[in-house]
């Protein structure tokens, strides 16, 4: 397929991955994305194909052999974490949620992150303290991984600032990473970014308010909606420390005040 692209402006330019946003003369405005992660360029394609616009970006062509993927634009692209009302945002994000999983067997797990990353630990001789982090965040998951059955696609990265308002008023994801596990997975980087949202209450206030909703909301158990939080803020500081990143004292506060009552 011949795609004639116009206008293109970087959104951000590595060595091995860019994104640019841009015009296309078949499609409008579009989204063109660039990465020698083939395989994760292809996960994200297989997802958003999959969902064909539904509470998505729409994905118009993917070309494997150039690492190359072009995606709808979403107009404004107003970011769920605008939105003040934490009902607002929590029923947005339960409409995506109930739209977006479709049952899938094969590919990347989430359980394979949380492996990898305790191999991470272990390799690079990190310190004990962290060591045992890691091993906490992956007994979660393999617990969760047990006891729910239901395996389908995931976002895996489903945070406000992935979830945009399109001019009908409506919002759909971008930038889903295509990773295999329970649907529930999905909910914990959702709460962790809540901890920068507005609230007037304080941070613990708020934050225990949101997986009590959450639990509510989605039917999952309080206890397994705050491990999968305890779990998702190890793995995510963990990724900071592998990029050579400052981890986030406020979350690692937040998990140590959670695993005192779990």
């Amino acid at each position: 397929m011949n795609i004639t692209i116009t206008n293109s402006k970087v959104i951000y330019e590595y060595p091995t991955k860019a994104v640019y946003t841009a015009d296309s003369a078949e499609f409008g405005p579009v989204i063109v994305k660039r990465d020698q992660n083939i395989l994760q360029l292809k996960s994200e394609y297989e997802m958003l194909s999959g969902l064909d616009g539904q509470y998505s970006c729409k994905v118009y062509h993917f070309d494997e052999k150039e690492g190359q993927l072009i995606e709808e634009r979403i107009i404004p692209g107003t970011v769920l974490r605008n939105e003040k009302s934490l009902e607002k945002r929590l029923d947005v994000l339960k409409k995506i949620f109930f739209a977006i999983h479709k049952p899938h067997r094969e590919g990347e797990t989430y359980l394979d992150w949380l492996a990898n990353i305790k191999e991470y630990c272990t390799s690079n001789q990190m310190d004990e303290e962290w060591t045992k982090k890691a091993h906490v965040a992956y007994d979660i998951c393999l617990d969760i991984f047990e006891r729910y059955s239901d395996r389908v696609l995931l976002h895996g990265d489903l945070h406000h600032d992935n979830i945009l308002q399109r001019e009908n008023g409506s919002y759909a994801i971008i930038d889903p990473k295509g990773v295999v596990g329970p649907a529930i997975l999905d909910l914990p980087r959702f709460i962790l970014n809540e901890m920068d949202t507005h609230h007037d209450e304080s941070l613990i206030g708020h934050m225990t308010k949101v997986m009590e909703l959450i639990s509510q909301q989605f039917a999952y158990p309080l206890k397994d909606v705050e491990k999968s939080f305890v779990m998702e803020t190890i793995l995510a500081n963990l990724w900071c420390i592998e990029d050579g990143e400052d981890v986030n004292s406020r979350q690692l506060e937040l998990v140590e005040h959670i695993l005192k009552r779990l």
